[in-house]
């Protein structure tokens, strides 16, 4: 622990003796260092240099590596570099790196010049949950208000406030069909509830969508939510019979339980298949320095026998899910 504590102060040291005799070029580069204490204190180094440091880090704001973006963001939020604004506006648009958009939203935010108002306001739709909350973030700091129903839609489910949603006025339901395509289970379950909770007839069209989803928590909030929406009760069981089936392969578990016995029950997420695995290996490797190599193989493959059949009567009484 002491050697650690002895490093960080060393770093700590070296980067105030950077930032002492403002040298600018080596603080930018230690935003590249794998040690990620080293790419912070770095970065808020720079932050404290102003303006000179502003100008070669909007330079280099498309660097490749990742840390080095997150890191040159950072810096320029703590200038507060209005220069930068353009730069930050093209990552938030166009960066690849959900953290870089990510952060870029928040340092618009920090930078506080409204030219940067539409692009958060779009970038309320992003497909990452993070650089909408950070893009609500920054339209809060900024003193954005919603002008339309639609755009106080995106913003609220954005900024994960999802309560407060049915009882907003003229909300419609687009914001939150548009989030069933969410890649977070979590924000589709949420559309789905609020949908229900806005009793509007728009939300049929997402009917099929939403009972075919892979996520059984989606599935059924769908299933509670849709009859306030006006759909007719018979029709969920149709609608929920054409989703895809998930269900663990017992072709797969049978095989894995013969020749490897234990690893066909850890395929089905059985933390003990691991250990039984290993304690047969064991035993076989045991006794063969007793009784040969011919037995304790044919003991195992009895036993895996038996494991199979088991696994394959297991496996296909599970439900779909």
């Amino acid at each position: 622990m002491r050697p650690l504590l002895r490093s960080l102060f060393q770093n700590q040291q070296d980067i105030d003796a950077l930032e002492r005799n403002g040298d600018i070029d080596r603080l930018i580069r230690l935003l590249t260092d794998p040690d990620p204490t080293i790419q912070w204190k770095a970065a808020e180094a720079l932050g404290r240099m102003g303006e000179p440091a502003a100008r070669k880090l909007i330079e280099r704001t498309h660097h490749t590596n990742r840390g080095f973006r997150i890191g040159a963001v950072e810096a320029l939020a703590d200038i507060r570099e209005t220069g930068a604004v353009g730069k930050l506006t093209d990552l938030l648009l166009t960066d690849e790196s959900a953290e870089v958009r990510w952060a870029s939203a928040i340092a618009l935010g920090e930078i506080g010049n409204a030219e940067a108002i539409p692009v958060l306001v779009g970038s309320l739709r992003d497909p990452d949950k993070y650089v909408r909350y950070g893009a609500t973030l920054a339209l809060d700091q900024l003193g954005w208000i919603p002008a339309t129903p639609d755009d106080r839609g995106y913003y609220l489910a954005a900024a994960q406030r999802w309560d407060e949603i049915p009882a907003a006025p003229g909300i419609p339901a687009a914001p939150f069909i548009h989030h069933l395509r969410d890649a977070d289970p979590a924000v589709r379950a949420h559309a789905v509830e609020v949908l229900g909770a806005l009793k509007t007839p728009d939300a049929a069209a997402a009917c099929d969508a939403v009972l075919k989803d892979p996520s059984g928590e989606v599935r059924w909030q769908g299933i509670l939510a849709f009859p306030d929406c006006g759909i007719p009760l018979m029709h969920l069981p149709r609608g929920l019979s054409r989703r895809k089936r998930i269900r663990k392969s017992p072709y797969i578990a049978s095989f894995l339980n013969f020749f490897f016995l234990g690893l066909g029950y850890n395929y089905l997420g059985f933390w003990w298949g691991l250990l039984l695995f290993q304690v047969n290996v064991t035993a076989i490797v045991t006794l063969t320095l007793f009784i040969g190599r011919v037995t304790p193989y044919l003991f195992s493959y009895i036993i895996s026998a038996v494991a199979v059949v088991h696994t394959w009567y297991y496996v296909r009484g599970l439900p779909d899910l």
